[in-house]
């Protein structure tokens, strides 16, 4: 009978011990997939304010990579951030990428490359508006991610330009 009790106690802290050690390792993999993600999307609303940035020195029409600005990242890591993040985090990040819908929208190229000259400006008020909630969602990411400093990449001296 003693032996039988060992052998039920040995199954019951075998089977304690194999889930403490799953729930473990599943959180571990949870929150490096909540920094990957921060880390991802934080790049991609830097590369969004530098352009908004460049946006406003020089013409829309004369940034071939305002041609293609889907939030690539964001759609593929939203749902990772949505249960990472706290409300006011994500509604900053949220934001951002409204602003950056924003500009999406009025950024209809005509076939020879160029903006109807409403949609030019009005892209460069609505980059204008959109470099203030980029810059704080970056930031937040990047306190998300665990980064030591809330500076941004510094946006490249020069954007290469459309002739």
């Amino acid at each position: 009978m003693t032996a039988a009790i060992f052998g039920l106690l040995g199954v019951i802290v075998g089977a304690v011990i194999n889930g403490v050690v799953a729930t473990l390792l599943q959180r571990r993999t949870e929150r490096a997939d909540q920094r990957s993600a921060a880390r991802l999307v934080r790049s991609e609303l830097v590369r969004f304010r530098s352009l908004a940035v460049e946006a406003a020195q020089r013409s829309p029409e004369h940034l071939p990579q305002l041609h293609d600005m889907t939030p690539a990242l964001w759609h593929d890591n939203r749902a990772v951030l949505a249960r990472a993040l706290e409300d006011a985090d994500w509604a900053a990040v949220a934001s951002a990428y409204a602003h950056v819908d924003a500009v999406q929208s009025v950024l209809v190229f005509e076939s020879d490359g160029t903006l109807v000259e409403w949609r030019r400006h009005e892209a460069q008020r609505l980059f204008a508006g959109a470099v203030g909630p980029l810059e704080r969602a970056a930031k937040m990411l990047g306190r998300a991610a665990g980064f030591d400093s809330e500076e941004l990449d510094e946006a490249p001296e020069t954007f290469p330009v459309a002739a």
